[in-house]
């Protein structure tokens, strides 16, 4: 014979239940809150600063021969940027079906990008906006092309 169904043999399953749907639920809100934070990463970077001509680079001997060097350092997304002078901006967009985190450097003079595939040394000059993407550990700079005068 069936036993009856009581409160206290139906507890378990309803707390079951109830943790399931809490899963569910942090995991959706977690998923919509990081590609909202990505858009708005996206949509805070100027797209037209990605295009432009490639930074002079350096290798390690030439870095290391130089007087100046990079001092003001940061680490973001596992990344570590050094930087001569100014200021920098980091964000993450979207590129070729994943994200690539994008640092746009005011006029850092020197630049050394750190992934785990080594590092990278770039030398755009002093008082030129410099843009770092990074794809597949691999950074490349771009100097980004002067807006152009309004007629």
């Amino acid at each position: 014979m069936a036993k009856k169904m009581t409160l206290a043999r139906a507890f378990p399953l309803m707390l079951g239940a109830a943790v399931i749907v809490g899963v569910i639920a942090v995991g959706i809100g977690a998923k919509l809150r990081r590609d909202n934070a990505i858009a708005a990463s996206a949509a805070s970077v100027d797209m037209a600063a990605l295009q432009g001509d490639p930074c002079p680079t350096l290798s390690k001997a030439d870095y290391e021969a130089r007087g100046a060097k990079a001092k003001q350092a940061f680490v973001t997304n596992d990344i570590r940027y050094e930087r001569r002078f100014g200021h920098a901006d980091c964000n993450v967009v979207a590129a070729g079906g994943g994200f690539a985190p994008v640092c746009q450097f005011s006029g850092p003079a020197l630049l050394v990008v750190t992934t785990q595939k080594g590092a990278f040394y770039f030398a755009p000059g002093a008082g030129r906006a410099a843009t770092v993407v990074t794809r597949d550990g691999v950074p490349s700079c771009v100097l980004p092309k002067a807006a152009s005068a309004p007629a």
